[in-house]
């Protein structure tokens, strides 16, 4: 079971809380609650790596991606249509930093159209 960490005031704006709730799912790999918060037009980009242009594509890297043992979101901002966060994830013999930026598809919508996706491994 994977021990959370995250902060306790994103439930007064709603963008924040939709980003603190997608980074939960993304780590517990809960498809359906990603699903419901991305567009079906929409980009994932893996900096450094790859862009994935589909839910199914999506859908794979998520499952694909490593078992986390502990999640912890450090910030979560939002203005406009635009959001951040930053934490990280420990694996069982591993820490790795993230930092995660969405654009919505509006100032007024809730619904994602592109996540910027940066991971850092960490010396332990």
């Amino acid at each position: 079971m994977m021990k959370i960490n995250v902060p306790k005031d994103c439930d007064n704006a709603p963008k924040r809380k939709i980003i603190r709730d997608f980074i939960i799912a993304w780590f517990k790999k809960e498809w359906s609650d990603i699903e419901n918060i991305i567009e079906d037009e929409f980009q994932f980009r893996i900096v450094g790596k790859q862009t994935v242009e589909n839910k199914k594509d999506l859908q794979k890297y998520l499952q694909n991606g490593v078992e986390v043992t502990t999640l912890t979101i450090d910030e979560v901002l939002s203005h406009g249509k635009f959001g951040a966060c930053n934490g990280s994830v420990e694996l069982n013999k591993q820490t790795i930093d993230f930092a995660y930026f969405f654009s919505f598809k509006s100032a007024g919508k809730n619904t994602v159209t592109k996540i910027s996706e940066y991971k850092i491994p960490c010396k332990n």
